[in-house]
């Protein structure tokens, strides 16, 4: 051994050993130091704000079982994860029940008929196409010359819950899906919650805007303006979550509801009470509070999993591996010791990172501008994840990779909240139009009604030549086109969705088909 310490190579390398040693120690404990430091700072900073990081704090009260929509027997439980207990295996009974019943609905001639051509396009769904595709596929019983009035019998008959949710949906105006957050059993990573109730939330939609336009279309208003709440209720249950993505599913729901809306209130058949329980089911969401609730959702996951990668800093890598067809992350043995020799205090810098740029970037700006800016373009936050570089700071690494596109969600719901206000708008001109028979010059004419649309300026609006009327907002280009609709207007890109900052037109509610 005293051969070997005298040999000059092995010395430099034990010196050199020695002193990465005490490198690797000297960063650890002030990496620890300077992002505990930097952690309680912010947690400090976010009790000051009033703001929570624990994500059950962010649920609302209780609803009374009697008064919530969502536990009635078909919905009742259908928000349990899979898994092997006989509550699990039950929940997953039900979600496959409603699943295989709207099958049909997964016509590509179905789904083609209504790809929002009402608002885009100002032109109502073709019933005749739509049960000549599903006589086709022979899901539902339907007669060689079917009408509005067999399709609205044959639906009822293969999915009897269709009418216990629409009786459900007079009865209960309170909607949350059971059982609640805080009495269930979360994952030990909050980015890993599942929730398989929303596929069953939008099947059930589309299924009910089927169903309201058969509805309609027999001669029964009234019917189809049940199936439109019932839509409504699914929409805010699914609001009502701490979830971005339950946000999304619900403005997408609300896009179905307001597609049937569009469809009664262009035959001109409803009556005042008609109207007036449209209004009152539409003014209940509030998609700018669901979003401010869906960004202080992510806000909590994101400190929780901050928390879990500084306690467990050998599964790291599993966040930024590829995920694989089935769902699980994998990590390589070498790529979770590499992760184990990453000091631990690095771990809570980037967990403060994270959290400090979901606080600063989503959380105050939503809360304090709601969707003021929903529009502008570039969105402010994707600005700043494309701007952070990793070299100089890589404590921003976790922010890069878990960040979703907000510019795209507040643009979408941006989107549905500008529909939601001209629906009440367009409710209140109807009313005034039963009352007068004539619509009135200006806005300024409807008693009780917001013209003020979700960025602060006034509605559009004019009597149009058809007899009727067009509302609209600029939309992203910020360009006021006097209502123009997409295929009216020639776009950058093919196929442009409103909800793309590309998009050409303004975002309008009228009745005059596109030209």
């Amino acid at each position: 051994m005293t051969s070997l310490l005298q040999r000059l190579w092995f010395r430099r390398l034990l010196w050199t050993l020695i002193t990465l040693i005490t490198l690797w120690v000297l960063l650890a404990v002030v990496l620890s130091w300077t992002g505990q430091r930097r952690w309680l700072r912010l947690k400090a900073e976010l009790d000051a704000e009033g703001e929570t990081l624990d994500l059950l704090k962010l649920l609302p009260p209780p609803i009374a079982e009697a008064q919530n929509f969502a536990a009635i027997e078909p919905l009742n439980g259908i928000r349990i994860a899979p898994g092997d207990s006989p509550a699990a295996k039950a929940a997953q009974a039900k979600r496959d029940a409603i699943k295989q019943s709207c099958e049909f609905l997964n016509h590509d001639r179905v789904n083609k008929a209504f790809t929002s051509e009402a608002l885009r396009k100002a032109q109502s769904p073709d019933l005749s196409q739509i049960i000549t595709a599903l006589r086709e596929q022979k899901h539902l019983s339907l007669p060689p010359n079917a009408d509005a009035k067999a399709l609205r019998h044959a639906l009822e008959q293969h999915l009897p819950m269709l009418t216990q949710l629409v009786e459900t949906a007079r009865n209960r105006s309170k909607v949350e899906f059971l059982p609640r957050w805080d009495a269930a059993d979360l994952p030990e990573n909050l980015f890993t919650v599942a929730v398989p109730h929303y596929a069953n939330v939008q099947y059930l939609s589309r299924a009910l805007r089927l169903h309201g336009l058969a509805c309609l279309e027999s001669g029964d208003p009234a019917a189809a303006v049940s199936d439109v709440i019932a839509i409504l209720r699914l929409t805010e249950g699914a609001l009502h979550e701490p979830f971005l993505i339950g946000h999304l599913v619900g403005i997408t729901q609300l896009q179905t509801a307001a597609e049937l809306t569009w469809r009664l209130m262009q035959k001109r058949v409803l009556t005042a009470e008609m109207i007036q329980t449209l209004q009152q089911g539409f003014q209940g969401l509030d998609i700018p509070a669901s979003l401010l609730q869906a960004s202080r959702g992510e806000l909590a996951c994101g400190a929780d999993m901050g928390d879990f990668l500084e306690h467990n800093p050998s599964r790291a890598s599993e966040y930024f591996s590829v995920i694989n067809n089935d769902g699980q992350s994998r990590a390589s043995a070498f790529e979770s010791t590499l992760m184990l020799s990453i000091p631990t205090g690095f771990f809570t810098h980037m967990k403060t990172s994270l959290v400090q740029a979901e606080w600063e970037q989503l959380v105050r700006p939503n809360r304090d501008q709601g969707l003021k800016t929903a529009l502008v373009v570039p969105d402010p936050l994707d600005v700043w994840v494309k701007s952070q570089n990793l070299l100089r700071r890589p404590d921003n690494l976790l922010a890069r990779f878990a960040f979703p596109a907000m510019g795209q969600v507040k643009r979408s719901s941006a989107l549905a909240e500008n529909t939601r206000l001209q629906i009440l708008i367009a409710c209140a001109l109807e009313l005034h139009f039963l009352k007068h028979n004539s619509y009135p010059p200006k806005l300024d004419g409807l008693a009780s009604t917001s013209v003020t649309a979700f960025d602060g300026t006034p509605m559009h609006y004019r009597r149009s030549a058809d007899g009727r009327y067009r509302l609209w907002h600029s939309g992203p280009d910020g360009q006021d086109d006097d209502g123009a609709l997409a295929a009216e207007k020639p776009q950058k890109k093919k196929d442009a969705s409103p909800r793309s900052a590309d998009y050409q037109g303004d975002w309008t509610w009228r009745y005059e088909p596109a030209k």
